[in-house]
């Protein structure tokens, strides 16, 4: 194996192979060398499966990613029911300065399986696992999915064949039920515990749908702390959202090095207005609004624009920096499609897209998370 010494910071921004930002990367020397890039090598379970969360013994795919052209072969050694075998990888996608590859998993008759990624480089072959890289064949931490627990679904609430998978983090709540409209928000679907999280799995269920959590002791209501969207107009309920439904136009956009960005810092609410050359909009401004303005960036000569934060905030107006959540984009800009919109319209007129994310602390005003489970955790 090789670790590169050339380590420019790497944006990793948000997403993983989902797509929905870019990376700007730092210089490499991949190729068939017969030496696997340990830097370039990424997979990161919950997601990158397709789908997310397979359920009912159902065949998925496993995602990974290399430095491009950098590996000569990959398999995924799959290990369930007694018995053992290899699938074979292929490339599916490139993304920037990635491969994208893929391992179709079939379908299988044991409730539990577990996999791990061999990765070969002409001579050398190396291996990643639930530990990370390795030069010998991990002998345990593999990746496990259980179709009975659905333990490996990702926390919140994911689309899934025939449904949705809910899994939420509450562990010194007694009991939790998924009320929503699909349900006629009653009791209905109660959740299982496994471990200190609370799992089920809904059929019926589908993107658009609204919902939250109800824990007891003390008949608590919740917004879904892992939301991908809410109705802030309709008590914070969180929204069901399919995360692969935008199609994405530009599948091959490669961000500028650190060292060659031009960045224009950009609040959503405030870029666009009254007296606007390109039109009048609303206020604040929007996802959209931006994206009909991409080009006046691009005449600026920008290549990069850094996003103020634009996660779910209390109210309409908001610099970002008093976000309610870290995972949700704020509504009054637009929906979640419409960001992607907006990020693959930057792409067509070679602007990258860096985000300012606050992760250490939340609004004290509209604080869901306060007590989530009825407890301070």
């Amino acid at each position: 194996m090789r670790v590169s010494s050339h380590l420019a910071s790497l944006f990793i921004l948000i997403f993983g192979l989902t797509g929905l930002f870019a990376f700007a990367v730092p210089v490499h020397g991949a190729g068939p060398d017969n030496s696997v890039e340990w830097n370039g090598i990424s997979h990161i379970e919950w997601q990158d499966r397709r789908p997310l969360c397979p359920v009912g013994n159902e065949a998925f795919s496993v995602r990974f990613q290399s430095y491009r052209d950098d590996l000569t072969g990959a398999r995924v050694f799959l290990d369930g029911g007694g018995s053992t075998s290899w699938v074979v990888a292929s490339v599916v996608d490139q993304r920037g300065t990635y491969d994208v590859w893929e391992a179709l998993i079939p379908a299988t008759s044991t409730s539990d399986i577990g996999y791990y990624i061999e990765l070969i480089d002409g001579t050398d072959t190396d291996y990643l696992s639930v530990s990370g890289m390795s030069d010998t064949a991990p002998v345990d931490g593999i990746w496990r999915l259980d179709f009975t627990t659905l333990e490996h679904a990702p926390v919140g609430a994911t689309v899934a064949t025939g449904g949705a998978v809910f899994r939420v983090w509450a562990p010194t709540a007694s009991s939790c039920h998924v009320r929503g409209v699909f349900n006629g928000w009653g009791l209905g679907n109660s959740m299982t515990r496994v471990g200190e999280h609370f799992i089920t799995y809904i059929t019926g269920v589908a993107a658009g749908d609204e919902y939250k959590y109800f824990f007891n002791p003390g008949d608590i209501w919740k917004p879904d702390a892992r939301s991908r969207a809410f109705n802030s107009g309709n008590n914070t309920n969180s929204i069901i959202e399919d995360p692969f439904g935008y199609q994405w136009q530009v599948s091959d956009f490669q961000a500028p090095t650190q060292e060659e960005m031009i960045i224009y810092q950009l609040h959503m609410g405030n870029f666009a207005g009254r007296n606007d050359p390109f039109g009048s909009t609303q206020h604040p401004s929007r996802y959209l609004d931006v994206a009909a303005r991409a080009s006046h960036l691009a005449e600026l000569g920008i290549n990069t624009v850094m996003i103020n934060p634009i996660t779910e905030f209390p109210g309409d107006h908001s610099a970002g920096y008093n976000p309610i959540t870290a995972w949700t984009p704020e509504w009054v800009y637009g929906t979640s499609e419409d960001l992607k919109y907006l990020v693959d319209v930057l792409h067509q007129n070679g602007i990258a897209t860096l985000l300012d994310i606050v992760w250490n602390h939340f609004s004290f005003s509209d604080n869901y998370l306060w007590y989530y489970d009825g407890s301070q955790i």
